[in-house]
């Protein structure tokens, strides 16, 4: 299967939400960045059903495991398959289907990619997708429009917003990647079927928000973002968002993913509560799936492995 193929049959039956992950773009990428890629074609009756792009990862002391994030990617005749046929000599395999996997031998993780996300669909007109926002959203995005923040949807240099997404980074007290990871992704993910772009506001010479996007079929995925220290006051990330939105929906795509939000029932304390009442603002449909799950090759080492992971977290 070559590389059209390969973005064709993920195109066709990959999830709303993080097909990106799968195209064979971004499998290059995580080459780039130092994941050993391997890429799987899944047959049934001489008949392709799935495809699987897997990052072998080796665990020090343990052996070895691999990952499949948001996949494998089946149609609908992956029912008939046999996990055990996935199996090389990993410990397990961490997958994150789109629907629930029945098999016994098999252990929910902590989600490395969202579980819960919102998607805002453009089959509206814009001053539909506006009605469908809080008041507040629309309110904020005046705001911005009224201090005459500018948006820069083209930013190459990812120098420039480096300082803005450790701001961010400390201020949210979430762990950033190396820098060189970013500026790869953006770099790397210029042409293809897979681009990733830096979209900026601004006021006069001062940066409000960056944001990184990631269009591939007909969703545009808000992948990573930050924001300023300094001028909230100016709602730079409001206006950023809806220009993004408008213009994906003017160059035809359908779907605005938003990468992440809270359980619908989540406490107020849980730690995106304040991002996800900011994303739910600009309107949308939750999206669930079954999140991160860890299919067991190996139980003896799978537990001893879970062991050490939960005392590390705890250091």
């Amino acid at each position: 299967m070559n590389q059209l193929e390969w973005n064709q049959f993920v195109h066709m039956h990959g999830p709303l939400s993080g097909s990106f992950l799968h195209s064979w773009e971004w499998g290059e990428f995580q080459k780039a960045v130092g994941e050993q890629v391997r890429r799987e074609i899944i047959t049934h009756k001489d008949q392709t059903i799935g495809v699987a792009q897997w990052l072998d990862r080796q665990l020090p002391f343990f052996g070895t495991y691999s990952f499949c994030p948001k996949g494998p990617i089946f149609c609908e005749a992956a029912d008939l398959l046999e996990w055990s046929r996935f199996f090389q000599d990993q410990i397990f395999l961490r997958v994150e289907p789109e629907r629930e996997i029945l098999t016994k031998q098999i252990c929910k993780s902590i989600d490395l990619n969202p579980a819960h996300t919102l998607l805002t669909d453009f089959s509206k007109t814009e001053e539909e997708l506006m009605q469908a926002m809080h008041p507040k959203t629309r309110y904020n995005i005046r705001i911005a429009q009224k201090h005459e923040v500018q948006i820069d949807l083209n930013r190459i240099d990812f120098e420039t917003v480096w300082k803005m997404f450790e701001q961010t980074s400390s201020r949210g007290q979430f762990r950033l990647h190396a820098k060189r990871y970013y500026k790869t992704m953006i770099e790397s993910l210029q042409t293809g079927d897979c681009r990733a772009f830096l979209a900026v506001a601004k006021h006069k010479d001062l940066l409000l928000a960056a944001n990184i996007l990631i269009d591939f079929g007909k969703t545009r995925t808000y992948l990573h973002g930050a924001s300023s220290n300094e001028h909230r006051n100016f709602m730079g990330p409001y206006l950023l968002h809806w220009e993004l939105m408008k213009n994906a929906k003017q160059q035809g795509l359908e779907i605005y993913d938003w990468w992440g939000v809270a359980a619908q029932n989540a406490s107020g304390y849980h730690p995106w509560a304040g991002i996800s009442r900011f994303k739910r603002g600009f309107g949308g449909i939750q999206s669930q799936t079954p999140g991160t799950q860890d299919i067991i090759g190996k139980p003896l080492k799978y537990h001893l492995y879970q062991l050490a992971r939960r005392v590390r977290r705890m250091i």
